[in-house]
């Protein structure tokens, strides 16, 4: 658990450099809200990373998978650390370019991360362990957003990056406490489900050759039968609602006139503090009630928190309502977000966890383009206010999946 947390981390930190970090010195800048929303494709890679998510299924990914991992991870601090080069001021498209760097680098890394976290825990296990995937991944968004912003007039922008590209390397001691236990199940639960041992050692012959002969085709065949697109389809909607919303808080609050110590204490510091009591509250919501139930909850709560939003806007974004709308938008989106992956990570074929984790997991990330994209386009055009009433439509949007899950997901496994 713990080295899952460190190398989810890792990940965070460019991300919150580019999500949170980012998008506030944009505003201040004087840019649309539509372009900070296109900002967003520069993420671009943790969509395409399942044209290479296959290497973390086959003979290198398993031999070599923590040498890989180290890797990555040294050449992700070195990326981190280029942003220092110059400032962004003078140097956009080199700073442009180094976001869509980072995000190659962690999307790629996150592969094998996934398929090893696949592959490794039970189902019992599934709740806290991506309650470790979404706080590792806070809390390296806390440090590249809320430490850029606070930390980047005492220790100056310059400083401040290096110190986060030097956690990012210090991260990388996790890579050796990971170890690929294969491609069969590892755990009793699973064996039963198959039948016992004969069914599983036959699963795993089919698996092998499923594996083997022509893995992108038959797989996306497997995401799109009859019985499993209830699957892809809630990987694609289920958090589609909050990015919608989540990419107009902080132009919202540079339009309110907050300070950088403002935007980085609420929108940031609390926000992601929230999310990371809202990532606990879904591993043990995942452990104690049924994968559809914590789903069902998990939507209904993320359409709830658009509302004090909504209300924040109208209101001219006070400091203080503004900042508790945005904490409970964070917790939900932690809470959601947990219970979303441990639920996929059910529906992963453990022989093709590199592959299958990553298109859903993928689908994910490309509803997080079009929503900020979207939001970006609504709100320009529509103003903030209709586009946090429709995010709490499309949050509930989901809920229409949620009858066939359990037959979905098993079939999906399977």
């Amino acid at each position: 658990m713990l080295a899952l947390l460190l190398l989810y981390t890792a990940q965070g930190v460019p991300f919150g450099l580019a999500s949170e970090y980012l998008p506030v010195r944009l505003r201040q800048a004087h840019f649309s809200m539509t372009m900070i929303g296109a900002v967003g494709w520069l993420q671009l890679p943790w969509q395409l990373k399942v044209l290479w998510a296959h290497a973390a299924d086959g003979p290198l990914g398993r031999r070599h998978g923590r040498a890989l991992l180290l890797g990555l991870q040294l050449a992700l601090a070195v990326a981190v650390a280029a942003f220092a080069l110059a400032p962004l001021s003078s140097a956009a498209t080199q700073w442009f370019a180094l976001t869509a760097v980072c995000a190659t680098l962690a999307a790629s890394q996150d592969v094998f991360v996934d398929a090893l976290a696949v592959r490794t825990l039970g189902p019992a296990q599934r709740g806290l362990g991506n309650t470790a995937q979404v706080a590792g991944y806070r809390v390296g968004m806390l440090v590249g957003g809320a430490g850029l912003l606070l930390l980047a007039g005492p220790l100056g922008e310059r400083g401040a990056i290096l110190g986060c590209a030097a956690l990012v390397a210090a991260t990388s001691l996790a890579a050796f406490r990971l170890r690929d236990p294969g491609a069969g199940p590892r755990d009793p639960g699973d064996l039963d489900e198959g039948g016992g041992a004969l069914a599983a050692r036959r699963s795993r012959v089919a698996d092998l050759a499923h594996t083997q002969a022509a893995p992108w085709s038959r797989m996306l065949a497997h995401l799109v039968r009859r019985d499993t697109w209830p699957v892809l389809a809630l990987a694609l909607t289920y958090k589609l609602g909050m990015h919608l919303a989540s990419v107009l808080i902080k132009p919202m609050a540079v339009d309110a006139r907050w300070s950088d110590r403002d935007i980085g204490l609420a929108v940031v510091t609390f926000g992601i503090g929230a999310a990371l009591l809202g990532a606990l509250a879904g591993g043990l919501l995942h452990g104690r009630v049924s994968e559809r139930r914590a789903l069902a909850l998990g939507a209904l709560l993320q359409a709830a928190v658009c509302v004090p939003l909504l209300c924040a806007d109208r209101l001219g974004a006070p400091l203080g309502w503004t900042t508790a709308a945005i904490a409970v938008e964070h917790f939900a989106t932690g809470l959601g977000t947990t219970v979303l992956f441990a639920a996929l990570m059910s529906a992963t074929r453990p022989a093709d966890a590199g592959l299958h984790y990553t298109l859903l997991t993928s689908a994910n990330a490309l509803a997080i383009g079009l929503g900020s994209t979207g939001g970006g386009l609504l709100a320009d055009a529509l103003g903030r206010a209709p586009v946090f009433a429709l995010s709490a439509l499309c949050c509930l949007a989901p809920l229409a999946l949620l009858p066939a899950w359990e037959r979905a997901s098993r079939a999906s496994r399977s």
